[in-house]
């Protein structure tokens, strides 16, 4: 007789490698309750580089004269975009591993300078796939969206990070859809005048870091 316990359920939202498919349902009411129980918090990653950015754009288009100032701004600008981006993907980090969503620590890594480089060929990527009547870039969603969150969770480099996420996506038949639905949902909110991506993109990242923990076997915090 096997004396031997039996092993415990998963944690909530965790499931093996392997096993059912990823439920984007799940993933968006995930990130919902996941925003919900820290508004202030999510709103404040967003709207403070965003606010930034918005003016150093200002200064570099009306205050500042000049082909060199100018570029000068707008690298400014999409270096504070690239600090927004890490925010937003860490605070998913911390919602879907149970930590406190910390403001200071969300904006906090030791790889500043990888992190740019990636953001940057990301964003790019996402911008090229746009040109496509958005299509693309849902497309780039869909297949490497989870390398964020493999650069951050994982320590992978920029290529490394989109290499993992497109091997992981392509291996999991629906993850690309439901990433894709996530983008949908991330993107609708920005028809509301822009407000509505306030709520959309947190609970659209939350999501899919809920599905990147789903395709690496990872558990996901109640």
């Amino acid at each position: 007789m096997n004396d031997v316990p039996p092993p415990p359920p998963p944690p909530y939202g965790a499931v093996p490698p392997g096993g059912a498919s990823p439920d984007v349902g799940a993933a968006i009411s995930y990130g919902w309750n996941k925003f919900s129980a820290n508004v202030g918090t999510f709103i404040a990653i967003i709207v403070l580089p965003a606010a930034v950015t918005f003016v150093l754009e200002l200064i570099g288009i009306f205050v500042v004269r000049g082909f060199i100032g100018l570029f000068f701004f707008v690298a400014l600008a999409l270096l504070v975009g690239a600090v927004a981006y890490l925010g937003i993907f860490n605070a998913a980090l911390m919602a879907t591993s149970g930590q406190s969503i910390d403001f200071a620590k969300a904006f906090q890594t030791e790889r500043w300078g990888e992190w740019i480089s990636f953001s940057l060929l990301y964003g790019l990527m996402l911008a090229v796939g746009s040109v496509i009547c958005g299509i693309g870039a849902l497309f780039v969603i869909a297949f490497w969206g989870l390398a964020p969150f493999y650069f951050l969770d994982q320590g992978k480099g920029p290529t490394e990070a989109l290499s993992a996420s497109f091997a992981t996506t392509r291996s999991k038949p629906g993850l690309p859809v439901a990433l894709g639905l996530l983008g949908i949902v991330g993107w609708a909110g920005g028809l509301l005048c822009g407000i509505g991506s306030l709520i959309s993109v947190p609970v659209a990242i939350v999501g899919a870091a809920y599905l990147y923990r789903y395709a690496t076997g990872q558990a996901v915090a109640p």
